[in-house]
């Protein structure tokens, strides 16, 4: 025979189950079945609000659509602020041109127009020109010199309009410069374009000594062009003993195919 332990707690566990059970038919439970319901009806609301936003973002980050829209969107944004850090640099280096421009302008007692490139006409056989954003009113000239940033000078005025003027480089063909060197005899001649990459000095006497690393500056012969603008720097001696003159090739000291600022220089 099966003897039941008292204090069993299955035992009490399914009387207390049954009563309340019991109670719960009756309806004798009820006042505080609803107490206890207003009691937990904010938690449980809580609970499912969570539940519901964990379920909303689950769908949001799994929705297609959605993440393509997104992706566009975050694509675009990159692109403005690409662009907008490419304007930055470009206004930051347009300022460094001007500020060097400036500290030129104090050297000397010459005016200088500023000028920006707006164009690069096409190669030809004889010239290649850039036109800029000042002219006639401005007070340009044909014949005027166009100096870099630097100081350096990188060709001259060729014509002029109202408010344009075309220039040629000194690696053009037909941009001649009366230049010398300096060297301990000031060597004098003429410099021209020679094919659109390096300057050509001619009509060098052939007893002056002149050697590669040598500065060519402007002379001061030729019209509306000072005396001490830098044009470039010997990179080769052509020498012939039958040959009356010599023949030197000129490298400038810039990149002239990445002017983007200029001044011309009126006396």
């Amino acid at each position: 025979m099966v003897r039941i332990k008292k204090n069993n707690p299955i035992i009490s566990f399914l009387i207390i189950a049954a009563a309340l059970f019991f109670l719960h038919l009756t309806g004798l439970l009820r006042p505080i079945e609803n107490f206890l319901s207003y009691l937990v009806r904010p938690i449980a609301g809580r609970f499912y609000n969570f539940s519901s936003d964990i379920k909303s973002s689950y769908n949001a980050n799994n929705n297609p659509e959605e993440l393509g829209a997104k992706v566009e969107r975050l694509t675009k944004e990159a692109a403005i602020l690409t662009i907008a850090n490419s304007r930055r640099l470009e206004i930051e280096e347009e300022n460094r041109k001007l500020r060097e421009t400036l500290k030129f302008a104090g050297t000397g007692s010459s005016r200088l127009v500023v000028a920006s490139v707006i164009a690069k006409e096409a190669a030809t056989e004889d010239n290649l020109g850039l036109i800029i954003n000042r002219g006639a009113k401005d007070g340009l000239i044909a014949g005027l010199a166009v100096v870099s940033e630097e100081g350096l000078i990188v060709g001259k005025v060729l014509e002029t309009k109202d408010t344009t003027a075309k220039i040629c480089l000194t690696t053009n063909r037909n941009c001649q410069l009366a230049a010398a060197i300096q060297n301990s005899d000031k060597t004098q001649g003429i410099t021209d374009g020679d094919l659109g990459l390096t300057i050509k000095m001619s009509y060098i006497p052939q007893l002056e000594k002149i050697a590669p690393g040598d500065i060519v500056i402007t002379s001061g012969l030729g019209e509306h062009i000072a005396r001490g603008l830098v044009i470039g720097r010997v990179s080769q001696v052509k020498n012939e003993s039958n040959e009356v003159w010599q023949e030197a090739t000129i490298e400038p000291l810039i990149d002239l195919d990445n002017l983007t600022i200029v001044s011309v220089i009126i006396p």
